[in-house]
């Protein structure tokens, strides 16, 4: 599982995680903790997402990402991607709602859900952090 976001942190999880853990048949999971109110508006979330389909659903989120347009588009970026570095692998998109203060309960709870057995962090660094 690796955590995806639009940040450029994220993109270098993934690449990592593409080229140093994932085999030929791995799945990998992109999970994208989000808001309550990303959504902005009531409108928008009814045209955007079907009330039958569940942020956290296979199927709604493949298709969920796409029919979000500009809100979404890091999550199809990376699921090319995951296709371009390792053609066989299955790429699964979910995305939960979650408070800022949760957010790492939220990724260990779905971690644990799913039952991944290896989770992707991309980490903010500082200059201080590297070693000159």
């Amino acid at each position: 599982m690796v955590i995806a976001d639009p940040g450029r942190e994220s993109a270098g999880a993934l690449e990592w995680a593409l080229y140093h853990a994932v085999l030929e048949h791995d799945e990998i999971i992109l999970l994208h903790a989000e808001p309550p109110n990303a959504r902005r508006g009531a409108l928008s979330t009814f045209l955007r997402r079907p009330s039958s389909v569940a942020p956290s659903s296979p199927a709604g989120s493949a298709a969920g990402s796409a029919e979000c347009g500009g809100d979404y588009e890091f999550l199809d970026a990376m699921r090319a991607a995951c296709k371009a570095a390792q053609p066989k692998v299955k790429v699964q998109i979910e995305r939960v709602e979650t408070e800022a203060k949760d957010k790492t309960t939220t990724i260990l709870m779905q971690a644990n859900l799913l039952r991944v057995d290896l989770l992707v962090i991309g980490q903010r660094r500082t200059q201080s952090t590297f070693l000159g």
